[in-house]
């Protein structure tokens, strides 16, 4: 009898049991998440805090009988800055990507359909973006400004920071096609995601000028900067290397559910992402 069907058989059978084996394989992955925010409304409010903000300082300094000839200097400063704000917000890009550290877990589940569900996650903060950037060898200044300022006879100090903290925590279910060094994934699922910004405005003026200080920070809504929301999305990516070790790369694409927002109006982007590498096993 002819060996030539049984091998032939049995080296399809094994092929069959091996994708099978590594289609539902579980994994952890280490990279960078993503998400983009919509700011194009956030944009548009840019040139009105400024002008708010402005316009208290200005009324103050004239109630304190700063010269007309300094104050009308000062104004033509400030309508060359505003302007430059206007054609920044109008060149900044709308959608803006938030890059995170974070990885996550894929869990086999060998089923018709479903080859895993995988949990992931991201974190940044204002204290990872100094670290990395230390690293780096580049240091980010705390407190971001120090800046001296005089208006007319009175002299003043500004001083801001900014704390912020963004996440994202994402689930979703994976049909990978794979192909040994290359491998397709399919899936859907949920997230929540947020940012959190808090700048910081301290000021050291004369007593005159203190009430309109507050009054223009007021006007700059530093409180307002918070928004976070729960999406669902649906993801395309790919892997590309021996199953153990390969590079991983995914985009998404996100429909919010619901979102919550301050005055500032930022908005979900409509994609998001994860690069990096994933560990087959």
């Amino acid at each position: 009898m002819s060996q030539r069907p049984v091998r032939t058989v049995f080296g399809v059978v094994c092929a069959i049991v091996l994708y099978g084996l590594s289609a539902a394989a579980g994994g952890v992955l280490l990279g960078v998440p993503l998400f983009t925010l919509d700011l194009s409304t956030t944009l548009t409010q840019l040139p009105v805090v400024v002008q708010g903000a402005f316009d208290a300082l200005e009324a103050a300094a004239i109630d304190l009988g700063v010269p007309p000839d300094e104050m009308a200097n000062i104004h033509a400063q400030f309508a060359d800055t505003l302007a430059g704000i206007e054609q920044f917000a109008a060149d900044f890009p709308a959608w803006v990507p938030i890059p995170l550290l974070g990885g996550g877990i894929e869990i086999g589940l060998p089923l018709l359909v479903i080859d895993g569900i995988r949990f992931s996650g991201g974190w940044l903060s204002e204290n990872l973006v100094r670290w990395v950037s230390g690293m780096a060898g580049f240091d980010i200044p705390k407190p971001l400004m120090d800046v001296d300022i005089a208006i007319g006879q009175y002299p003043g100090k500004f001083v801001t920071d900014l704390e912020f903290h963004a996440w994202l925590l994402s689930t979703e279910v994976v049909k990978r096609l794979d192909l040994f060094l290359l491998a397709w994934n399919l899936g859907v699922g949920i997230d929540l995601l947020g940012i959190d910004i808090h700048p910081s405005v301290s000021y050291d003026l004369p007593d005159e000028m203190m009430a309109a200080a507050a009054e223009a920070v007021s006007e700059l809504h530093v409180d307002g900067l918070s928004w976070s929301g729960f999406t669902v999305h649906g993801m395309i990516g790919f892997e590309l290397g021996p199953p153990f070790l390969r590079l991983y790369g995914d985009l998404r694409w996100t429909v919010p559910l619901s979102q919550t927002t301050d005055w500032w109006e930022i908005r979900l982007g409509p994609v998001s992402a994860l690069l990096g590498f994933v560990i087959r096993f």
